[in-house]
């Protein structure tokens, strides 16, 4: 490696103020060394959404030429290889890497990661991350950003993580919504086989969450998590005529997935792209009652008391007329598990919930859910493609990957 090269890593801002700084960075406008006055190039999901779209509205097949497939079709892993060597072949000065092993399981983002480290040889690389596991051996410095101007540039070895600042000391409020004739079993799968164009993707996965129980689904990418899921919270055609029980019925005996999501809260960072209105943290919490996008509906007395105390909990009451939108990421997550678990659902799933957190926004996260688990009826399943050693599951279900399709592997984790 050239030993004058730098290698910077970005302390992650939110989305907005990054919308500021990061042209200018990719412009070379700054004066750090090695980038000032360089072109870069981005690689990132948003880039790589992109593409996919061109592929799909105009036919454009920048990244997937000669492959006689389209990009959506690839895994994770291998869309991001293409979006790296399509922006390699432009010759950057430099890259800006924005999480780059979002979304990826284990394995693939130790490759990911050799790979990075080999293409640092050849040119600086600029990595912006939100955990301190995902910081490479090869950086240097951690640069700061405030709006669009360089705030501070560290050397690695003096740079010190934030941490959470407090910890969630209040008891979460009890339930005021009742639901009736909740079997012991909530979610049962028997002898379930998915395929799709002929190619398996599950292989008699046998499953069953009961009342009370804490669940983490793993897998590596392309094992059929996604698909797992929508057996149960989607409306996903391939679980009808097979034996998948919710809440004591079989599936497709004439339940509608309104009474299905009745019971179940769900959680994804995608359902962030669903609230663009200024609906403010009180509304957005209470707004879990009425299972609305927004605040259209006068609330009761005791619901409004009961979204009061689920800020104490939070640590928001003070932010209560705060709009949603202004808060960051993590903090949003809080807001939408508060949301969801505001009826004391049954089943709480919990996809992918740490995907765009920072190590000081998932701590809270997991402490918060561990709360929830010990505090509450609910029973959680919760998704992740990352290990996560603070979360304190009872069981782990994983998906291993087999030429028939994955098949399904139970762990305990209690002590008897």
């Amino acid at each position: 490696m050239n030993p004058s090269r730098n290698h910077y890593t970005v302390e992650n801002t939110n989305l907005s103020q990054q919308d500021n700084w990061l042209p200018r960075l990719l412009r070379g406008s700054f004066k750090i060394p090695g980038l000032k006055g360089k072109t870069g190039v981005l690689f990132s999901n948003s880039i790589l959404e992109k593409f996919i779209l061109a592929e799909e509205k105009h036919d454009i097949f920048e990244l997937t030429s000669g492959k006689d497939r389209r990009l959506r079709t690839f895994s994770t892993g291998e869309q991001k290889k293409l979006l790296l060597s399509f922006l390699l072949q432009q010759n950057p000065d430099f890259i800006v890497l924005s999480n780059p092993y979002e979304g990826l399981d284990k394995t693939s983002v130790s490759m990911l990661k050799e790979q990075l480290i080999s293409l640092s040889i050849k040119i600086p690389t600029v990595f912006i991350v939100n955990r301190q596991d995902d910081l490479l051996s090869i950086t240097t410095h951690v640069i700061e950003f405030n709006k669009d101007e360089l705030k501070a540039m560290i050397p690695i070895n003096e740079y010190h993580s934030k941490k959470s600042a407090f910890l969630f000391d209040k008891e979460i409020p009890p339930a005021i919504t009742a639901y009736k004739d909740i079997p012991e079993v909530l979610v049962e799968l028997k002898g379930v086989n998915v395929s799709y164009n002929d190619i398996p993707i599950l292989h008699d996965i046998n499953w069953s969450i009961k009342k009370n129980e804490f669940w983490q689904l793993t897998g590596p990418n392309g094992s059929g998590k996604t698909t797992l899921l929508s057996m149960i919270y989607g409306n996903n055609i391939k679980g009808y005529g097979q034996e998948v029980y919710l809440f004591g019925k079989k599936k497709g005996s004439g339940e509608s997935v309104w009474d299905i999501k009745q019971r179940i809260g769900y959680i994804s960072p995608s359902m962030l792209e669903l609230f663009k209105l200024n609906h403010t943290v009180e509304q957005m919490i209470i707004s879990g009652f009425f299972d609305s996008i927004g605040l259209y509906q006068n609330p009761s007395t005791l619901q409004s008391n009961t979204a009061a105390k689920w800020m104490e909990v939070l640590n928001l009451s003070e932010e209560k007329s705060t709009p949603f939108l202004k808060l960051s990421a993590a903090t949003q997550l809080l807001i939408l598990i508060a949301r969801a678990m505001i009826k004391h659902p049954p089943l709480l799933i919990l996809d992918e919930p740490l995907i765009n957190a920072d190590d000081e926004g998932a701590n809270l996260i997991i402490a918060l859910i561990n709360k929830i688990a010990k505090e509450s009826e609910t029973s959680i399943l919760f998704v992740s493609h990352r290990q996560e050693s603070n979360i304190q599951t009872d069981f782990t279900y994983q998906l291993c990957p087999s030429p028939n399709g994955s098949v399904g592997k139970q762990k305990s984790h209690l002590a008897f």
